[in-house]
């Protein structure tokens, strides 16, 4: 018995140092993330509504962390700049990625090859966002209404010109989607981002565009620019006058326009878990609800693995919708 008793005894002891010796070796990420500042890469230069949330989110996470968070501007290429440079960075969590559904999804249709594989390259920290999108013309475009630009654009094919945040971003693929239902052709202008495209169209370089309603409503109320059209299931309040998608005949507008946060694969889970965490908080907290609100986008909140989820789905519908849509030539 008492043989028994001393090689049980040994046997714990040996047990609980190779647990101490275990945790002695593990990465307490958990404990000491972050220990300094983190940067926070947006594929559109800033002005547009994707730099507006991202920096509404990089605020609130400096607070709960503790720690600056630096938002870097690198827009250009459908976000391929701004993907490319994330992922040059440790995947240590110093270093996230406003992901929008232009760099998680459509580039797979409109750059081929492909610089990166969003599937395995990035891991969703969570979706932020969606963005329905107001098609409006340039007052100097002679538009007032979508009957007026279906008959221009079909009287002269592709003499109308319409402004995108770049190649294959979401604003390019609500425009094709809406030509290929309404069967006309109109000319694509990619720009450097949606404040940029705006710009064109409110100097009359371009006379048509399709921004988000955070970005196009307010230009339509003060009368800068002429709103024909929201692309989406339903009509926007401050603009009742103006047909949704779906009021048309229209159909999949809805759910087009999405933001959400990814990091380089490889980054340490507790990590991810803590950034999700923190975005989860932002999107309860009153003050951002508030003003998020009124920036005509709905909050998305849900678990870790949201983010990869929709892109897996998204991947799937818009390889069906747009099979018919050469991009990569527009």
């Amino acid at each position: 018995m008492m043989k028994t008793k001393g090689i049980s005894t040994l046997a714990a002891r040996l047990l609980a140092g190779a647990c101490l010796a275990a945790a002695a070796h593990a990465p307490a990420w958990a404990d000491t993330y972050p220990a300094r500042g983190l940067s926070l890469v947006v594929p559109q230069a800033a002005g547009g509504s994707t730099d507006a949330i991202s920096r509404l989110w990089a605020q609130y996470a400096a607070k709960k962390l503790g720690q600056p968070v630096v938002v870097e501007n690198r827009p250009g290429a459908g976000g391929i700049i701004a993907v490319q440079y994330a992922l040059r960075q440790p995947a240590d969590g110093y270093t996230v990625l406003s992901a929008g559904i232009s760099q998680m999804v459509l580039n797979k249709f409109t750059y081929k090859p492909l610089a990166y594989d969003p599937d395995k390259d990035l891991k969703g920290v969570g979706l932020l966002t969606t963005n329905p999108f107001l098609l409006v013309a340039s007052k100097e475009s002679g538009i007032r209404n979508l009957d007026d630009l279906i008959r221009l654009a079909k009287a002269d094919p592709r003499a109308l010109n319409f402004a995108t945040a770049g190649l294959g971003n979401s604003t390019h693929v609500v425009v094709e989607m809406l030509q290929q239902q309404l069967g006309i052709e109109m000319t694509n202008v990619p720009f450097g981002g949606e404040a940029a495209g705006l710009t064109a169209l409110l100097g009359g370089q371009v006379q048509v565009m399709a921004p988000v309603l955070s970005t196009g409503v307010p230009a339509a109320l003060a009368g800068k620019v002429v709103p024909l059209l929201v692309l989406g299931d339903n009509r926007y309040a401050e603009l009742p006058d103006v047909p949704s998608a779906a009021d048309r005949g229209l159909t999949g507008f809805g759910g087009v326009g999405w933001l959400g946060l990814a990091v380089r694969s490889g980054t340490p889970p507790d990590v991810v878990t803590r950034l999700h965490a923190v975005t989860e908080e932002f999107l309860k907290d009153p003050d951002t609800v508030s003003r998020l609100k009124a920036m005509q986008v709905e909050l998305m909140p849900g678990p870790a693995d949201a983010l990869d989820r929709k892109i897996a789905a998204d991947t799937l519908q818009w390889s069906a919708v747009l099979k018919d849509i050469n991009l990569s030539s527009k």
